[in-house]
């Protein structure tokens, strides 16, 4: 008998029960095709809405596709989190190049929270202030690794910033998707996330 999803400890979450059968299915691709299309809407609207340039802004809700897709769906979140800002940057006018060379940071984005969640057994229903401590730890880590590779490495690199310019690029990058990302991630969390560990497109593990 199946236990339900409310008396299920954050380690039953993750763990691969004895007999469980887990395969990648069309499931898990159909999910990383719809985070793809939901990132291109979602990333779209915060890149026009609250610009500062080459794909950075303020109040960037692209993140919240980045991080719980990948707590919740794995390796197919990541794949979609570093593929749907090719789409969602074109259409705000970044350069495909620029959004090649962000694929670093958009992936440690995405991959940060998934590894920390599985890591350390933390329930993404977030359950308790354990949970809530790990999401923030992880995606302010990310943020940080991010907001200093984009504007330092890629855009000052290409000599698209200048100097004073930086600085300001540095804390969009980090400030539009920190606070995005507390607000959505908890939201969506807190709403979804124990529907979505019952359902087969749920992964476990990184593929399944």
């Amino acid at each position: 008998m199946a236990t339900p999803t409310s008396e299920l400890t954050a380690e039953q979450i993750w763990t691969v029960e004895e007999g469980e059968k887990r395969s990648v299915g069309v499931i898990h691709i159909v999910i990383c095709a719809l985070l793809i299309g939901i990132g291109f809407v979602v990333g779209a609207f915060g890149s026009i809405s609250f610009p500062l340039g080459f794909g950075v802004n303020f109040f960037w809700t692209g993140i919240a596709v980045q991080n719980v897709g990948a707590i919740w769906f794995g390796a197919w979140g990541v794949i979609a989190a570093f593929i749907f800002p090719f789409f969602s940057n074109g259409i705000a006018g970044t350069p495909f190049y620029v959004s090649a060379a962000y694929i670093p940071a958009n992936l440690f984005q995405a991959l940060a929270p998934a590894w920390a969640f599985r890591f350390f057994k933390a329930d993404p229903r977030l359950n308790s202030v354990r949970d809530y401590v790990i999401l923030l730890v992880a995606i302010t880590v990310s943020n940080i690794c991010g907001a200093l590779y984009s504007p330092l490495v890629v855009l000052k690199g290409f000599g698209l910033l200048t100097a004073e310019s930086v600085p300001i690029f540095i804390w969009g990058w980090f400030g539009g998707n920190e606070v995005a990302g507390i607000i959505l991630n908890i939201i969506l969390m807190k709403a979804l996330s124990g529907v979505v560990i019952r359902t087969p497109a749920f992964v476990k593990k990184w593929w399944a």
